[in-house]
């Protein structure tokens, strides 16, 4: 270029030199000389400086530490060499698990470097540690499966089954107030306090009016029967409502002594309620199935016939198809029995229906058969009548059968040639064989 500097000789050969020696440089070992560090150490030297410098709090030079500080060292030594410990002791741990894991692997060849050794065991003592971490985890699930499960035994925690507990016997105690078994007390103190009010209705003083006032009040017992006495003026009456009243109170107090009685035991209240409920059930069923056995001594086809081994496969079929038959009914008489649902006390029923409408065919059917066996009787007793009239006596003389006059013998033709002889013959014996139908 124009506007270019020309050098001189000797920078030409300064420049020369210059690049020939680093193109000799190039790809040779490098060696860091004192000025390429300069910068570094420098560097290194204030970084250092700065870590080292003296701080206010900081113990003077040459100073023994404190109990404290020698304390608060040594238990920072042994926490590091206590976590230390645990690293090694867990990787040596996790490295034999490790062994055990991948003993039948494939392993690196005898000639791997020791890196590649180093690498490879790291990358099984991680695996190790997966696989660990893994079963920690299934076993921690397992363990919270079986807890589950143990409260599905008792899902009810005791608090609530306690609660539930109370309010059953609360509600069994409320049932106890409304049982009918005590409402024969009440019908006692009814019955008294209607003789009562007939009593009093006897005296003319006493109107209805009367009578409503008192009911009013829930009873005479609950009434100062004294005033109504003086205006009524009439001992026997008085002794005998005086009486009822004493029975009515004494009928109140037994009532609530059972009522007490109950609930103090609710219990075995409720207990013997759900007897009283099955017994009621199962006596049903004993009764019914009493009846039944009647009923079944009167059907005598219930009863299995025994198959004979010496009869033939036909005979057998019949008999154990018949027996297989007795088995299911006998089975489904069994089910009923016990069976109280409406679904099979319906069925029951319009079964009932269905064997009624069959007794009436089955009769309509029978008086038919008896009409029918009466008549063939008859119509088979006029056919013999018929056939042993048709009969004719010629059947016992000495006719022919055939109803030709055997003709008359003629005189014998000494004249007649043999063959026709023989030919007469021939046709007389097939005249007589085909006359007798031979």
């Amino acid at each position: 270029m124009a506007d270019e500097k020309e050098l001189t000789p000797a920078e030409v050969a300064a420049n020369n030199e210059k690049t020939a020696r680093e193109l000799e440089a190039q790809g040779a070992q490098h060696v860091t000389s004192e000025a390429d560090v300069a910068d570094t150490r420098s560097a290194l030297d204030r970084l250092m400086a700065g870590v080292v410098e003296k701080k206010p709090d900081d113990p003077p030079a040459g100073a023994e530490p404190t109990a404290e500080e020698k304390a608060a060292a040594e238990a920072k030594a042994a926490e590091e060499k206590a976590a230390a410990d645990k690293i090694a002791s867990e990787r040596e741990a996790h490295l034999k698990k490790s062994e055990e894991f991948f003993k039948d692997s494939p392993g690196l060849p005898p000639n791997a470097s020791p890196k590649s050794a180093e690498a490879f065991s790291t990358v099984k003592i991680r695996a190790a540690q997966e696989i660990s971490a893994r079963e920690a985890k299934i076993e921690e699930l397992n363990k919270q499966l079986a807890e589950a499960q143990e409260k599905l035994k008792n899902p009810v925690p005791a608090e609530i089954e306690r609660e539930l507990k109370e309010h059953r016997e609360f509600r069994a105690k409320l049932d106890v107030d409304a049982d009918p078994k005590f409402k024969e007390f009440d019908k006692a103190i009814a019955n008294s306090q209607e003789f009562i009010y007939a009593q009093l209705r006897k005296s003319p003083t006493v109107t209805d009016k009367v009578i409503e006032e008192i009911k009013k009040f829930g009873g005479p017992e609950n009434v100062n029967m004294a005033k109504l006495f003086s205006t009524i003026q009439d001992p026997v009456m008085q002794r005998l409502v005086e009486s009822k009243i004493a029975d009515i109170e004494m009928v109140k107090f037994n009532r609530e002594q059972a009522v007490k009685t109950a609930k103090d035991n609710i219990g075995q209240y409720v207990a013997e309620r759900q007897k009283a409920s099955t017994d009621s059930v199962t006596a049903h069923n004993t009764a019914t199935a009493k009846h039944l056995e009647t009923f079944h001594g009167q059907m005598a086809w219930l009863a299995e016939k025994p198959v004979d081994p010496k009869a033939d496969e036909a005979a057998r079929k019949s008999v154990e198809d018949y027996n297989k038959f007795i088995a299911e009914t006998k089975q489904s008489m069994a089910v009923a029995l016990k069976d109280d649902s409406a679904e099979m006390r319906a069925l029951m029923i319009a079964g009932m229906a269905q064997l009624m409408l069959e007794r009436r065919v089955s009769a309509a059917d029978k008086l038919e058969n008896v009409t029918l066996k009466k008549e063939n009787t008859e119509l088979k007793d006029k056919l013999a009548r018929f056939k042993d009239a048709s009969v004719s006596r010629l059947r016992e003389t000495a006719a022919p059968s055939d109803g030709k006059v055997p003709k008359a013998n003629e005189a014998t033709d000494w004249n007649k040639p043999t063959v026709v002889a023989l030919d007469d013959i021939a046709r007389q014996v097939m005249e007589e064989r085909a006359a007798k139908g031979l």
